[in-house]
């Protein structure tokens, strides 16, 4: 059975906003003004190299964004960012950065939050956005913020209640799934919710590709600074592969369906990290560092993510899609597939099948296209936020690393409802570092 006439309408109503935006975009020249005036002040939240890119994509999407504020952990990133921005003529007269409007620890969410900006761009570690959404929110920013937007499910719902104000108080959140602002995308998507595949009834999705960065120690860092400095290879910080990048195809499969899986069923593991000769002898470095020469422990450096999760995600139809997630020195893959019983698709630009379809209109950076999407939906007052939906997304591929973990499948409902997982602390400062054992696929749910 094909998704209800009310999810279609909701899913066809979003759709329409993204390319009405998108339409009356045009060129940057003409957004500038449109259905507002003025500037849009904008600060950043997360220094590192995607808070970077984001910025100058933000700032390219329409000339009258001024960039006003930065924050981020470290003082050093902060001011390199600012120092880097300067130095780019394209940018000239747009970098109005204060001394006093550089912030750093690990409360610069809440000090950025009550500048001037109207707008905030995120891109800290994802086991911080949920707090940072919402003390942006409350403080009456715009926010744009990189996926995922939790590691736990405590998280996700934190994002949830940050949107429902968000909407109350007529503010725009955008995430950085780009894909639901790829025209080609939006347009499949239409012909999929009106039926031209049929039902659905399964499909597949893949984010497997090679390894990742491991940083090692830098003077001066306490544990726990270097524990958020190399955050990826921890699961209370970055929420595992699974969700820091397998989330743009997990979101791609919930975008098909019109929601997320009712139920999940998971396994995997984690070899080749626990092998991986360069990997442990930065670990070994680090711990020596941090323990006065000592390599007693130093397993514990090495993280605690896997590097393969399977996943099987039921639909509420009764479709089954299967994900396949992770790391590893061979080749990689990363896309998806959609199958109906009039046909499949690419989940990008094709059908095939009963009735052949095939995009032939024009093609935009969807990483570019959300930043204008964005500004042109705050400077006409119809703002988009796309809070809730990412919330569900994340949780989707939360959902998947729980059952892979502890062994269990378990339900949306339940995990919605409730599960109490919240790995996060509320109070950080500088000093010992959070660790957790290495999942053993049987843990406690919790």
């Amino acid at each position: 059975m094909r998704a209800s006439e009310k999810d279609k309408e909701t899913s066809n109503k979003h759709t329409a906003a993204v390319v009405g935006a998108a339409a009356l975009a045009g060129s940057v020249a003409h957004v500038a003004h449109a259905g507002g005036s003025g500037k849009i002040k904008v600060g950043l939240l997360g220094c590192g190299g995607r808070g970077n890119g984001a910025l100058r994509q933000n700032l390219n999407a329409d000339p009258g964004i001024e960039v006003i504020a930065l924050a981020d952990l470290f003082e050093s990133q902060v001011r390199r960012t600012r120092d880097r921005l300067l130095k780019e003529d394209q940018y000239k007269d747009r970098i109005k950065i204060d001394d006093d409007h550089l912030f750093w620890g690990f409360d610069c969410h809440e000090k950025i939050a009550q500048c001037e900006a109207d707008l905030l761009v995120m891109a800290t570690a994802p086991a911080f956005r949920g707090r940072q959404m919402m003390a942006a929110i409350k403080a009456g920013k715009h926010i744009f913020t990189e996926k995922p937007v939790a590691t736990d499910v405590a998280g996700c719902r934190e994002v949830m209640a940050a949107s429902k104000l968000a909407e109350e108080k007529g503010l725009a959140i955008v995430c950085g799934t780009q894909r639901r602002h790829e025209f080609n995308r939006v347009e499949l998507m239409k012909r999929i919710h009106d039926g031209q595949m049929g039902e659905l009834v399964g499909g597949q999705c893949y984010w497997y590709g090679g390894g990742i960065w491991f940083r090692g120690y830098q003077e001066g860092m306490s544990e726990l600074e270097w524990q958020c400095y190399n955050w990826y290879h921890f699961n209370w910080i970055s929420g595992d592969q699974i969700c820091e990048q397998h989330i743009h195809n997990i979101d791609v499969m919930n975008w098909c369906f019109n929601g997320p899986p009712v139920k999940f069923t998971a396994v995997g593991g984690r070899g080749w990290r626990t092998f991986n000769e360069d990997q442990i002898r930065s670990a070994k470095e680090v711990c020596r560092a941090l323990n006065n020469g000592s390599e007693a422990d130093w397993e514990k450096y090495n993280g605690d993510i896997w590097d393969h999760i399977f996943a099987e995600f039921e639909y509420a139809n009764g479709a089954r899609c299967l994900s396949f997630s992770g790391h590893s020195p061979g080749k990689g893959r990363g896309d998806e597939k959609l199958v109906g019983t009039k046909g499949t698709s690419n989940c990008n630009d094709a059908i095939t099948g009963e009735n052949s379809w095939k995009y032939d209109g024009k093609r935009v950076n969807g990483m570019d296209q959300e930043h204008i999407d964005l500004v042109k939906s705050i400077r006409s007052g119809n703002v988009l936020n796309e809070g809730q939906r990412i919330a569900e997304s994340t949780l989707t591929a939360i959902g998947a690393r729980t059952a892979a973990f502890t062994g269990r499948a378990i339900s949306w409902k339940w995990l919605l409802n409730a599960s109490k997982q919240d790995l996060v602390p509320r109070e950080l400062a500088p000093g010992p570092g959070v660790f957790h054992s290495i999942p053993t696929g049987r843990d406690t749910l919790v």
